[in-house]
């Protein structure tokens, strides 16, 4: 079977990293295939050396779905690229793992580049999350063709637990409020990350973009803050997948390095804003950007991120004062909607 290097003609690229989902990942397959377009779309599904299992479930789905095209084996992965038997314009490009790569910190994001080069956009879905929209890459591409100062393009979810039924959770409810097209980075400066990985579709630019490869620490955050940084946001408001809550998966101690690690990002692309690094701001917006930066740190108690904004910017020291007075307005809504319940 001949041996191809790269994958030049998709336009969406699907990046899936999994490990251990062994229960999961069927669905997730499903909401792939299940994706009607009008251009070819391939979906690179990447098992982190799984030891439940799962690297036989993602052979068999291929077996019984999939008509392989060409294969290729390095001392790092198996990788099988295949086409699907009934929907012709949907492709899966299965990265088995030899070892573990998470483990060693070892980056995972240069396989899908050397595959696939040249496309516009990548859409993002994990192991364990699943699509519930046939129509979604078509909807997603669509609107960023429309919209060419656009970035990232992302939707309403359904959140489930680990038997899909449906569930609430207080740190989610608010995010569909939160939501909105147009500039997102003022809201994201504001409130952290409130935009779903199951269902975003960006640029390929922001792959490619400095400020996403220099940041120290590679999570969901950072690729979505640099896309806030280079462009604007689209919103549909249309639920079109289910994000899984896995409650058994979260420790005490992976939920602390998880929120120091969204800290540093924070800190990281707070500093590029500080610093004119993004896209064209007004002077009314870098006042606004810079007071929302200060209230973070304050209501963080982030002594750093304060101390690193007031010496950036002349105006910060002025606008001190300010983010004091706002955060002070926004702790006492809080309380009286409090008593208000």
């Amino acid at each position: 079977m001949a041996q191809v290097q790269t994958i030049s003609y998709f336009k969406v690229s699907v990046y899936c990293n999994t490990f251990n989902q062994t229960s999961y990942i069927k669905d997730t397959m499903d909401g792939f295939c299940m994706q009607q377009t009008n251009f070819p779309f391939v979906c690179m599904i990447m098992d982190d050396a799984s030891t439940d299992g799962e690297p036989e479930v993602i052979k068999q789905y291929l077996n019984d779905y999939f008509d392989t095209e060409w294969t290729k084996e390095t001392d790092d992965y198996h990788l099988t690229v295949a086409r699907h038997q009934e929907n012709k314009n949907c492709y899966f490009a299965v990265y088995l793992l030899k070892y573990n790569h998470y483990s060693i910190k070892k980056r995972r994001l240069r396989y899908y580049k050397e595959l696939t080069d040249e496309i516009d956009y990548v859409a993002l879905c994990e192991g364990d999350d699943y699509w519930t929209d046939k129509h979604k890459l078509q909807k997603q591409a669509d609107a960023l063709d429309a919209n060419p100062q656009a970035t990232l393009v992302y939707t309403n979810f359904q959140t489930i637990d680990a038997e899909g039924n449906p569930i609430i959770r207080p740190f989610i409810k608010d995010f569909p409020g939160r939501s909105h097209s147009g500039d997102n980075l003022p809201t994201l400066l504001r409130y952290g990350n409130y935009i779903m990985v199951l269902t975003s579709m960006y640029r390929y630019i922001v792959f490619e973009s400095e400020f996403l490869t220099n940041c120290p620490v590679r999570m969901d955050f950072n690729t979505t803050m640099c896309a806030a940084l280079m462009g604007d946001f689209i919103w549909l408001p249309e639920q079109m997948g289910c994000y899984r809550i896995l409650e058994s998966g979260i420790t005490r101690t992976s939920q602390r390095r998880g929120e120091n690690w969204l800290h540093d990002i924070y800190r990281y692309y707070a500093g590029l804003v500080m610093n004119g690094q993004c896209k064209p701001l007004s002077f009314g917006q870098r006042i606004n950007l810079t007071t929302l930066i200060l209230i973070r740190a304050l209501k963080k108690k982030d002594r750093q991120l304060k101390k690193d904004t007031l010496s950036a910017s002349k105006l910060a020291p002025l606008l001190l004062p300010v983010a004091y007075v706002r955060l002070k307005s926004e702790r006492l809504m809080v309380r009286i909607k409090r008593l208000n319940k």
